[in-house]
């Protein structure tokens, strides 16, 4: 029980914190952010007025979050999601998971966005609050356009228009979710359904009101123009260009500036004014690096415009600096959520030293086989645990070429099983299993465009593609977490080939590190055997038989004939190989918390949003 000095000076903490967000909101920057953070997450240990504290610390959240700094927010949400459960308050901790997600997504976290929005949707529905339950499906929609699953994201916003099309309190809601699925389309060069959809958000906006909703409206006048394009209709993408310039002054946001930017100048070169419309873009592209705002859509522009005009080789220009942002990006996002994730571990994991050192004791009181089976176990539990938030970001990032999610658990199971049939040791066992699942971690750094092209790649676009051997390998070595040298070496060389002729270092036969050719044989297996959005599934037959005629040239021979016989076994002992292979894929949070997602899609997959959507399509 608080003594009064307890909660008197609690009270004055609360007031403090109070004063502090309020400050910050109220002039939009504040000269201390540290001792805003350290107030917010200050708020977690008292218990004056918890709502009052919820407020403050969901503010400090959307504060840091529109400011640029969605790690800084990411705690303090968590910490108001735990306050929010043990005080009972539903709407509130509806609220944090939805500003989880948010954070997470936008500093590429797909997965703890997902598990946040997953268990926000159960409490939505327990309370029957659709208004909340739509701006979930919106954001999660968002979540996945930003991991390039615009298939995917379309069955969200489609969801979410089933509650706001019907409620005229979320008019706005509704009109940004139509901007967002006329983007789905348009990536997804489905044009018709596009324009119906942009038309549609048009319809709903009105005048914006404030800078935000004119950025929004910027947004969606930039999206109006590109599709316009795609049809070839210049006036009326000129048209709409202009007026993305129109609310870019209302807005006076360096982002909206540099999207209307982008519809002008992609309208010009797409018109005839290539002079102009290309000095425009690469204008734009300078002053999104000098204002600090993402130039990916300034790049993306110029790709698609130097494509346009053929001239491919300046396309490439662009394009490689493209790839070097995403890389960069993407890594910095990759570590700073695994410091994340190791900051939030238990104390006892979070100091591996101190771990060993306690199974040391007793190591010293027990008897020594015991005790270092102990000591094993518990460093597998502990690696493990550490390298958990790699294996979600490995897992997202296959999202865009492995729709299950599964091929890394796959892998790295089957990798574990050819590992013991060459005789490794049952560490060296474990350790390829686990580490085998983060081969393709460096795909979060390789653009959409390549890896979800669905025609041959271009010889450029190929030296793009072979990048993700280095950047996983990278990510991987600057991660901080113990043991990580055979992922490092499993994600660089699994490309390798025994001739020689492989990338990214034409290592040769035994020079290729064991792992990485074991590795080799369960990666192509696999990828053989399934679909991908290039190819379709072989066969299990033909892929040996693939497998074996590159016996001596890709893989290594001793490797290919254990490989052949251990899948020959397989197949007699589990009737879906799948399934036995992917066993540890039902054991992700992030593959649970999409499942949940799925099934509730599917409950109604025919929902009033898609008829509205297919109606104006018609009307066109």
């Amino acid at each position: 029980m608080p003594t009064t000095t307890q909660t008197a000076e609690s009270a004055g903490r609360l007031r403090e914190a109070s004063r502090l967000i309020d400050d910050a909101l109220k002039k939009g920057t504040c000269s201390d952010p540290r001792l805003l953070e350290l107030s917010a997450l200050d708020l977690a240990n008292i218990r004056v007025d918890v709502p009052e504290q919820l407020r403050i610390m969901l503010a400090a959240a959307r504060f840091f979050y529109v400011t640029g700094h969605a790690f800084r927010a990411i705690p303090i949400a968590q910490m108001a999601r735990s306050l929010g459960l043990e005080a009972a308050l539903p709407e509130q901790t509806i609220d944090a998971l939805i500003a989880i997600g948010i954070c997470s997504a936008d500093s590429a976290g797909l997965p703890s966005a997902m598990e946040a929005y997953a268990d926000a949707l159960v409490l939505a529905q327990g309370l029957k609050d659709e208004t909340r339950e739509a701006k979930i499906w919106q954001n999660l929609g968002a979540a996945l356009v930003y991991s390039g699953l615009h298939s995917e994201a379309l069955n969200c916003f489609r969801e979410s228009l089933k509650f706001s099309d019907s409620n005229p309190a979320l008019k706005g809601l509704s009109a940004g979710t139509y901007t967002n699925i006329a983007l789905c389309h348009l990536h997804l060069d489905e044009i018709r359904q596009g324009l119906a959809a942009i038309q549609r958000s048009i319809d709903l906006s009105g005048e914006p009101a404030d800078p935000f909703s004119a950025l929004n409206r910027v947004l969606a006048e930039n999206y109006f123009a590109r599709l316009l394009l795609e049809v070839n209709n210049f006036d009326a993408a000129k048209l709409h260009s202009r007026l993305a310039r129109k609310y870019a002054a209302d807005s006076n946001t360096p982002r909206a500036d540099i999207s209307a930017s982008v519809a002008e100048g992609l309208t010009e070169v797409f018109s005839g004014q290539v002079d102009v419309g290309i000095s425009r873009l690469t204008n734009t592209l300078e002053r999104a690096r000098t204002l600090k705002v993402t130039s990916r859509e300034a790049l993306v522009a110029l790709v698609k415009a130097f494509e346009f005009i053929g001239q491919p080789d300046r396309a490439l220009i662009y394009l490689r600096q493209m790839l070097e942002q995403q890389r960069d990006s993407q890594e910095q996002n990759a570590l700073k959520h695994v410091k994340l994730h190791l900051q939030q571990l238990h104390p006892g994991i979070e100091d591996e030293s101190s771990a060993i050192r306690r199974l040391q004791t007793r190591e010293e009181v027990l008897e020594g086989r015991i005790a270092k089976q102990e000591l094993t176990r518990q460093s597998q539990e502990l690696f493990k645990a550490r390298v958990e938030v790699m294996e979600r970001l490995a897992v997202a990032a296959e999202l865009r070429d492995d729709s299950t999610g599964e091929h890394s658990y796959r892998v790295g199971r089957m990798a574990s099983l050819l590992a013991k049939e060459f005789g490794c040791d049952d560490d060296t066992v474990f350790m390829i299993d686990i580490a085998a699942r983060l081969h393709d971690i460096g795909k979060i750094g390789i653009p959409d465009g390549i890896l979800l092209k669905p025609a041959p790649l271009n010889a450029a676009e190929r030296d793009v593609m072979k990048s993700h051997t280095t950047i996983g390998a990278e990510v991987l070595a600057k991660s901080n977490i113990a043991h990580m040298q055979m992922a490092e070496e499993i994600a660089r060389h699994h490309h390798e080939w025994w001739d020689g002729t492989g990338y990214p270092g034409s290592q040769s036969s035994s020079g290729i590190p064991l792992a990485a050719r074991i590795t080799a044989l369960a990666d192509v297996f696999d990828a053989l055997t399934h679909a991908r959005p290039y190819k379709s599934a072989w066969t299990l037959d033909s892929a040996l038989t693939e497998i074996l005629s590159l016996r001596g040239r890709q893989f290594d021979p001793e490797l290919t004939d254990l490989f052949l016989g251990l899948v020959a076994r397989l197949r007699r002992e589990h009737d879906n190989l799948d399934l036995f292979l992917g066993a540890a894929a039902k054991e992700s949070p992030f593959l649970q918390a999409r499942d949940r997602i799925r099934l509730t899609l599917e409950k109604d997959p025919d929902d009033g949003a898609q008829s509205s959507i297919s109606r104006l399509d018609m009307q066109r």
